[in-house]
């Protein structure tokens, strides 16, 4: 789906009810990485609202759209791929501002969602580390395979498991 575009993103949630009738889990794992080291007040406002619109509106319509199938069913999970990079930590360093910026507000919707739901619904942020992709490079030391590992641990967490929290490595960090 892409993510920028609601009406793909309903479409997906549309099919996924005709085909399934639930969701139990939905990993947000879309990103965007335009930054060039520029600084945030002297780069051109188009890379900011490109890297927002999918780094975190994004994720935040596709929440919208699939949270009425958590709702419904009374479970589910949801693991948004973030940064340690969004870590309030890191803003006091200059440097990819747009990409730091959009993972803030990615933890910050992390952390908000989970306190609206009280079901079975555990929502939570992962940082995967530099991984080996289009966007990581080939010379990062974490395989996709190494961060899908990582990740599922938090699809299958049970209902006393974590919520609203940020993790790197299967341990919690600091927002």
């Amino acid at each position: 789906m892409d993510v920028k575009n609601q009406g793909s993103i309903s479409q997906v949630a549309l099919t996924v009810n005709e085909q399934y009738g639930r969701l139990d889990v939905l990993i947000n794992n879309a990103g965007l990485y335009l930054d060039k080291n520029e600084k945030l007040t002297k780069m051109n406002p188009s890379i900011l609202e490109k890297t927002m619109a999918t780094n975190f509106f994004g994720t935040y319509h596709v929440i919208r759209s699939f949270i009425p199938f958590t709702e419904k069913q009374g479970y589910g999970r949801i693991i948004n791929v973030s940064s340690e990079y969004g870590a309030m930590s890191e803003m006091p360093y200059p440097g990819v501002g747009t990409y730091k910026l959009s993972k803030f507000v990615l933890n910050g919707l992390t952390e908000l969602v989970a306190a609206e739901f009280k079901a079975d619904l555990k929502i939570n942020a992962v940082d995967p580390g530099w991984v080996s992709t289009n966007m990581g490079g080939p010379s990062a030391p974490i395989t996709p395979e190494q961060v899908a590992e990582s990740i599922l641990c938090f699809a299958t967490i049970g209902p006393d498991g974590p919520n609203g929290e940020f993790f790197r490595d299967g341990k919690q960090i600091e927002w």
